[in-house]
């Protein structure tokens, strides 16, 4: 097989339980991100969660980074929200200092995170090296991860989905945050033409945030996702994450 993939996660931002909550019962959640390894042993991770040191135990386990952190061949983020780029700090100086590691991120995310610290000094001291993801990225032979821009809320940046193509054909989609499928008219298209999609799950009913109106984090409800691309399933195998 050309390609693996794992789910390292499949939590909101704050996993589950978060901090702060009163109830520690039901599934102990890290926050979304997957990882892909190809034929020849290169690793990408999509998402650099609050909870990477944890993901990372997995990975060992699975023997999937036995140079340690020189294993990692790229790192994807999605968007400029806590839980997608805040274990970027691993990558420093003070933990794993990575040298060199391909930060693959659309432009608006790449300014924001070196307009502050401590991400700026990732940049500056070249532990990630900046990609723009709207140009493909050449991970492994044959291997293409390619950024997808998808609505949603940008307070400090935009928002992508990452496509994985082998020999140009969609192969794996992540796409853990969207505002709604109604305002991204290529949706029902894009996720066609993967064999696997990882879709937004976040919320399953609108009174599921206490204190806040849920008009404030705008996400799909699964009913409706389930319901909206359920005719896809016989070719596309669909999987809810950041739930």
């Amino acid at each position: 097989m050309q390609i693996e993939a794992i789910v390292l996660g499949s939590g909101q931002d704050g996993g589950a339980p978060q901090v702060g909550s009163k109830d520690h019962r039901g599934a102990v959640r890290n926050a979304s991100s997957i990882a892909i390894r190809t034929a020849s042993g290169r690793v990408g991770l999509f998402d650099a969660s609050p909870d990477l040191r944890q993901q990372w135990i997995r990975l060992n386990d699975l023997a999937w980074v036995p140079d340690g952190i020189g294993s990692l061949a790229s790192v994807a983020i999605t968007h400029a929200h806590m839980g997608h780029y805040a274990g970027l700090v691993h990558l420093g100086k003070e933990a794993s200092n990575a040298h060199g590691v391909p930060l693959l991120a659309l432009p608006s995310v790449h300014a924001y995170l070196k307009a502050n610290e401590p991400w700026s000094t990732l940049y500056a001291q070249q532990h990630v090296v900046a990609h723009d993801a709207t140009d493909p990225f050449e991970i492994d032979d044959h291997i293409v991860i390619r950024a997808v821009e998808v609505p949603h809320r940008a307070e400090f940046a935009r928002n992508a989905a990452f496509s994985i193509e082998i020999d140009e054909t969609p192969w794996l989609l992540y796409l853990p945050d969207i505002d709604g499928w109604d305002e991204w008219q290529d949706a029902r298209t894009v996720i066609a033409r993967h064999r696997i999609a990882l879709v937004d799950a976040t919320f399953s009913e609108p009174d599921e945030v206490p204190g806040r109106s849920i008009a404030e984090v705008k996400h799909p409800f699964v009913a409706d996702t389930v319901e909206r691309f359920r005719d896809l399933t016989d070719d596309t195998r669909i999987i809810l994450t950041h739930i």
